[in-house]
């Protein structure tokens, strides 16, 4: 029952993710091709293909017939995964450390001249 579960979920997942709900639309490009075929009776699948997804598409005044085929338009996917984390409980010691008292303090009365550092000094005599 997990594994189906599991399987089921991950199927949903991939649906909302990814362009998988286009081949949903399958059907209905097959019933297009049914269209054009009793039109013109000499179209044959390649041609039909080639026509809506690789070239220019006759004009024939379908065109939102042609928007409803599988893979002819983008569809924007927003999708929430939620990630449940594993219960676990996290025990937090608190352990106080003693602070050091001889710390050094700040001198102001001590400034190095910035010139006796510096790459560049005045010569010593």
């Amino acid at each position: 029952m997990k594994k189906v579960l599991l399987y089921l979920l991950l199927f949903v997942v991939t649906a909302e993710t990814s362009e998988l709900d286009q081949l949903a639309k399958l059907p209905i490009l097959f019933q297009h091709f049914a269209e054009h075929q009793q039109r013109d009776s000499s179209v044959s699948l390649m041609q039909f293909l080639s026509m809506h997804y690789w070239g220019d598409d006759m004009n024939d005044n379908d065109n939102d017939r042609d928007m409803q085929l599988p893979f002819k338009k983008l569809d924007d996917h927003h999708s929430q995964i939620y990630f449940l984390p594993a219960v676990r409980v996290v025990a937090i010691n608190d352990i106080e450390q003693p602070v050091n008292a001889n710390t050094a303090t700040y001198n102001p009365g001590h400034i190095p001249d910035r010139a006796l550092a510096s790459l560049f000094r005045p010569p010593k005599v």
